[in-house]
């Protein structure tokens, strides 16, 4: 997982963001911050550090609202660039232009309540962040809405018990 931000902060790095939103999707896929849940969320929620890293910008990316789009014009992913990090809010889409995740963000850190939808627009996973690490609840929704799972974390790991 954290190999994977580095990846994302390097390729950011190296190429600003023509290249960065489809790097954003997949890391954050293995983060489990996303609804993509074929892979299985029971992996996701096993005894590990749920974090969530702040991703960094080149200074050649403007401060304010950045949106990536896919060729079909649709948003791809969107946020705020402040102090050279993601900050307020990362929003990612589906091709098809429905929300896959939100994540609140505060000073480039997740902070508060993550939450994942389906394609069809389904909630999935809500998953509560303090300063980057998921502390709180983490939980996972069937199609129906009906809970399948959830994990009380604290600072990143799961807590006692849980």
């Amino acid at each position: 997982m954290q190999r994977a931000w580095v990846a994302v902060t390097l390729a950011l790095t190296l190429s600003g963001c023509a290249e960065f939103s489809s790097s954003v999707t997949n890391s954050i896929d293995a983060m489990g911050m996303t609804p993509d849940y074929a892979k299985g969320i029971k992996e996701d929620l096993q005894p590990k550090k749920l974090e969530a890293p702040s991703v960094t910008v080149t200074d050649n990316v403007p401060e304010g609202k950045l949106t990536e789009r896919y060729d079909n014009g649709r948003k791809k992913f969107e946020t705020v660039v402040k102090n050279r990090c993601f900050d307020e809010y990362l929003d990612i889409y589906y091709p098809d232009g429905k929300l896959r995740t939100h994540t609140p963000l505060v000073n480039c850190k997740a902070q508060g309540v993550s939450q994942g939808y389906s394609p069809q627009g389904k909630l999935k996973t809500e998953i509560t962040y303090k300063e980057g690490l998921a502390d709180g609840k983490a939980t996972t929704y069937d199609d129906n809405g009906k809970v399948l799972k959830t994990v009380t974390y604290k600072a990143g790991y799961p807590a006692s018990g849980a």
